[in-house]
């Protein structure tokens, strides 16, 4: 069964948004998702699907698309400014009100974080690669360091959105790893 959703039609589990299995992009920043067994596809990577399709060789299987990266004015500083935001959410010397200030609708997010203090030894991060999917969002691979954990790290993929003229934390990427912890986050504050 194959389903067309409208771009805000339906979330994502527990107030996620839904992405583009292929590029990663939300939901609301896409004409289309068609959904299959539990991926999607977006009609900007079905039209990239369907040029490599008309434009392979007899006889070739296995073709690639690769989805093409947001336009940036300045990529250095919008890449610096993601790092930054996921640095001040998992840095210890920084206030609790600073570091909901990072996360994208963050102001409720306070008893959680200090519910994970209590059960984590601050943590550390190191921001690993940062893809631009949108001009306002960022797909960011990270390793969250634990000491409960060794000394390995946590690698995780999540996201960075552009809020106004501030990059921040997605509020989807944040809760994610504290549900691992087992710590709900609340709805939004509208």
């Amino acid at each position: 069964m194959v389903s067309i959703l409208g771009s805000s039609s339906f979330g994502g589990g527990g107030g996620d948004p839904l992405r583009c299995s292929f590029c990663g992009r939300r939901d609301v920043d896409v004409g289309h998702l068609v959904r299959a067994r539990g991926v999607y596809i977006c009609d900007g990577c079905v039209a990239q699907a369907q040029e490599a399709i008309a434009s392979a060789s007899p006889g070739r299987k296995l073709l690639r698309i690769r989805p093409t990266p947001g336009p940036l004015a300045d990529r250095d500083a919008a890449e610096a400014a993601v790092e930054r935001a996921f640095e001040t959410v998992f840095d210890p010397e920084a206030s609790v009100e600073a570091r909901c200030r990072a996360i994208d609708r963050g102001d409720n997010l306070a008893p959680a974080m200090h519910e994970l203090g209590g059960r984590y030894q601050p943590a550390d991060v190191a921001v690993d690669f940062v893809r631009f999917l949108t001009p306002t969002e960022a797909e960011v691979h990270f390793t969250v360091f634990v000491r409960q954990l060794g000394p390995a790290g946590l690698g995780q993929t999540g996201h960075a959105v552009l809020v106004g003229d501030e990059w921040k934390v997605s509020r989807d990427t944040w809760c994610g790893l504290v549900r691992m912890a087992g710590i709900e986050c609340p709805p939004p504050a509208d």
